[in-house]
This record gives C-alpha cells, sequence and structure tokens, in this order.
C-alpha cells in the first residue's frame, strides 16, 4: 500500500457505476489513488504502468472476463487483491472465484456501507464474500429483490476450493471447502470459537464470520442446525 493511502483500480465498462463506486472510496479514503478502466485492455495497460493495492473488478466486460482471464491480471499484479463486483450473483461465480483465490465478492446491488465494508476487510488481509441466502439462490439464481447483503463471510484464512478440495449442495451449486467442512464438525461437537479458533490456527473473529456464512447458506438458526443440515445432504459424514 502507499504511504499516502491505498491505490485503487476500478474495472467496469458502466462509467456510471464507476464514477459513484469511485465516490463512494474518496469518501471513506479521501487520499487514496483511484484509476478507472472500462474495458480489461485498459486495466491491464494501467496495471503495466503503475501498481495497484486492490481492483475492483466486474465479471463481465466488453473485451474480457474478470473470472476467465484473472491469470493475466495475476501475471502482471501479482501482489494485487481483487474484489470482484457483479450485477449476477451467480453461485457457479461465487464458487469460481473462491477457487480461483479471489479475494472477495459483492453484487452490484450491495449497499455503499456493505461496499466499503468489504474493502476494508480486503485491505486487512482478509477475505470478503457476500453471504448470500442459500434458498434464494437456489430459487432464484441471484439477489432478486432483497437490494443489499445479508451477512459477511470475511475471513483472515485463504480458502482454494479444488475439484477434491469441496462437496457440492446440489440444491444451489454452493461449494464449501476443507477448512469449512471442518467447522461443520465442530459445530457438531458443539465447540466454542475460541477452541475452534486454537486448534485451527484461525482468529475468533474468523471463525464466527466462516460460522456465520455457513448457517447463512444451510438457512440453519443454530450451530446445531447447520450441522445436521450438512449431513442430512450428505455434505459430511456423521
Amino acid at each position: 500500500m502507499s504511504l499516502t493511502g491505498p491505490r485503487f483500480l476500478l474495472v467496469d465498462d458502466h462509467a456510471l457505476f464507476r464514477m459513484g463506486l469511485s465516490l463512494m472510496l474518496t469518501e471513506r479514503w479521501p487520499h487514496a489513488m483511484l484509476t478507472q478502466a472500462g474495458t480489461w485492455a485498459q486495466a491491464l495497460a494501467h496495471l503495466q504502468a503503475q501498481a495497484a493495492d486492490l481492483v475492483l473488478l466486474d465479471i463481465h466486460l466488453p473485451d474480457g472476463h474478470g473470472l476467465a482471464d484473472l491469470p493475466v491480471l495475476r501475471e502482471l499484479a501479482p501482489q494485487a487483491r481483487v474484489l470482484l463486483m457483479s450485477s449476477d450473483a451467480d453461485p457457479a461465480h461465487i464458487a469460481q472465484a473462491r477457487a480461483a483465490g479471489i479475494d472477495g465478492f459483492v453484487p452490484k446491488s450491495a449497499q455503499a456501507a456493505d461496499i466499503v465494508t468489504a474493502v476494508q476487510a480486503i485491505l486487512r488481509g482478509e477475505q470478503a464474500y457476500a453471504a448470500l441466502p442459500y434458498a434464494a439462490l437456489g430459487a432464484l439464481g441471484g439477489l432478486g429483490g432483497m437490494g443489499g447483503l445479508s451477512r459477511w463471510g470475511a475471513g483472515g484464512v485463504s480458502e482454494r476450493l479444488t475439484s477434491g478440495g469441496g462437496l457440492q449442495a446440489e440444491e444451489a451449486g454452493v461449494a464449501f471447502s476443507d477448512l469449512q467442512l471442518a467447522l461443520l464438525r465442530h459445530l457438531g461437537k458443539g465447540t466454542p470459537n475460541k477452541a475452534i479458533a486454537r486448534q485451527m490456527g484461525m482468529s475468533e473473529s474468523a471463525v464466527r464470520a466462516e460460522v456465520s456464512w455457513i448457517t447463512e447458506w444451510l438457512q440453519a438458526t443454530s450451530r446445531r442446525e447447520a450441522y445436521e443440515r450438512a449431513v442430512e445432504r450428505g455434505l459430511i459424514v456423521p
């Protein structure tokens, strides 16, 4: 990060959205350096010319795709963190983003405060994924009329999902990482967050965030119910 403030690169083909996002970020980080790009080619050119601490990246661009073309961005700016933004909250895209090591995802319909919260978390070195309700995604394939975010899955542990590293919940294409499956087993044992954090080498706040994300996706009202629902769906074996 620069001495004066974070360096943001906003990549989106909608100028009005970039403008609103820019105003939002400068209000919170008045000394930030903001660069805007309307195309994938412009984004890569900017990254060749100057470093970025955080790239706020739209998935669908006129000349590229934020997920498919991510390796090119990583090659140019390996240290830059990436927050994926899209009007399409497709569960498959969210799972792909986690698998690719992207630091966070927020739908464009998120409230300004939620986007700022996500950016703050990523700049702290955490992940920031919008915990979208499991049933809503399964039924609607997106946010529908929700308007904003429900809870945040912002943890300090970097997750990687591979074809063998997580299981799919068939109803909505939800992928759970090995870390989240291990958390579910702890929930089944009634292990407190503090003990889970110590045993898994996580911060207690990261454990709380992940547990919140898991229970939200499983439509559970308690930690025990989240575990039981995971068992019922065959995500874990008791």
